[in-house]
């Protein structure tokens, strides 16, 4: 063990493989919600990506944030705070975007609308104002992350408290308080509503836990051999469950595409295990391809045009996040807020990549342009 960990820190460099870890899933992201944003139903081959990208998807955000926290040069406990605060406010201005984007259609084809279609666009308006995604859920995260930051409890705690939270989540979810305001606040951190995509209860254990790894990882002094050791473990654990979930639901793609959704939303504690085996698995097999890339370009010192992309991703996951579905909801207005055949869903997939890329990289070149005016 001490060829691997060190008593001071000593990696305390940016993790990178987490970085392409989070860029590549901004690709499942692009195709996922294509079809989702649209009111559309997945074709077969979209239903075992998504099946897929349940094992990891929003988790890897939460928990790399929680990576993320420890490596950060801004952790007092305020620091924390004003970053929830401001999440859940950009949630807020996320969905204000969001009903525009929705809207900006209407006065073009309000005339041809049938009563179906109207009342999509009604039940879309509704749901997305009041919306809580991976915004809110950071965001709340963030406010908890504060309050034991406060208590500067050890590393062992974010452990004992992440997995409580894991194992009392399924207990908890969807307890009623008939008390108003008071409820409404309640079922958006604990609740079941159309309008709560995720909850701060059942993803809090990955922020926790990956507090708890960012700490361990910050002591690893041969990441090589820190990988090597935990590969195996990781490995047999999702063995286990993709079997189990074979055995279980392999016979019927459309039970297995039903569970895996509930569970990616809804994760107990042996999905959360399962889902961290796999989000290892993953930063192992992007650590060692760069370790290769490395060698491979080291006259160079370049990255290859992939590379590159997808570190912009993770560097401005939250723009593109945010962005990209505005394209799917201003293309469901414009074709009357019905949805779209499946070969249409990946065309406007590959629509939003490319739309979205401009907006980001605009939004960013403007930004930069202002930061050297005012400087």
């Amino acid at each position: 063990m001490d060829a691997i960990f060190s008593k001071e820190e000593v990696n305390i460099g940016r993790q990178s493989e987490f970085d392409y870890l989070k860029g590549i899933f901004m690709l499942f992201i692009y195709l996922i919600h294509a079809f989702q944003a649209t009111l559309s139903p997945q074709d077969s081959i979209s239903q075992w990506i998504y099946s897929f990208a349940t094992m990891s998807g929003a988790a890897v955000f939460i928990f790399v944030m929680g990576i993320g926290t420890v490596y950060s040069k801004h952790t007092a406990p305020s620091d924390f705070a004003k970053s929830g605060v401001r999440m859940v406010i950009y949630q807020y201005l996320n969905n204000i975007a969001y009903v525009a984007a929705l809207v900006l259609p209407y006065p073009f084809v309000s005339g041809r609308l049938t009563e179906g279609m109207t009342e999509n666009v009604r039940f879309l308006i509704k749901m997305y104002l009041q919306y809580t995604n991976i915004f809110f859920i950071t965001g709340i995260i963030y406010l908890v992350l504060a309050l034991l930051k406060r208590f500067n409890l050890n590393t062992a705690w974010y452990v004992v408290i992440g997995a409580v939270a894991g194992i009392a989540a399924p207990f908890i979810y969807g307890t009623p308080v008939n008390v108003p305001v008071i409820g409404y606040i309640v079922k958006l951190l604990i609740g079941d509503a159309d309008f709560v995509s995720f909850t701060p209860l059942y993803f809090l254990s990955y922020a926790l836990f990956g507090v708890a790894f960012g700490k361990m990882i910050r002591h690893v002094k041969d990441k090589a051999k820190f990988y090597s050791m935990f590969v195996i473990p990781a490995i047999v654990i999702a063995v286990v469950w993709w079997l189990l979930i074979f055995w279980n639901y392999g016979s019927d793609s459309f039970e297995l595409h039903t569970v895996l959704s509930d569970a990616y939303t809804h994760p107990n504690i042996w999905h959360v295990a399962a889902s961290l085996a796999h989000i290892f698995l993953f930063a192992a097999f992007f650590f060692f391809l760069e370790k290769f890339g490395r060698k491979e370009n080291r006259l160079s010192g370049s990255k290859n045009p992939v590379e590159r992309q997808l570190l912009y991703y993770s560097r401005h996951i939250s723009k593109y996040y945010a962005l990209h579905v505005l394209v799917y909801f201003v293309a469901l207005g414009l074709n009357g807020y019905e949805s779209f055949q499946s070969y249409q869903c990946w065309l406007l997939a590959l629509l939003s990549m490319v739309v979205t890329e401009l907006m980001v990289r605009g939004c960013n070149y403007l930004s930069e342009k202002n930061l050297i005016k005012f400087l």
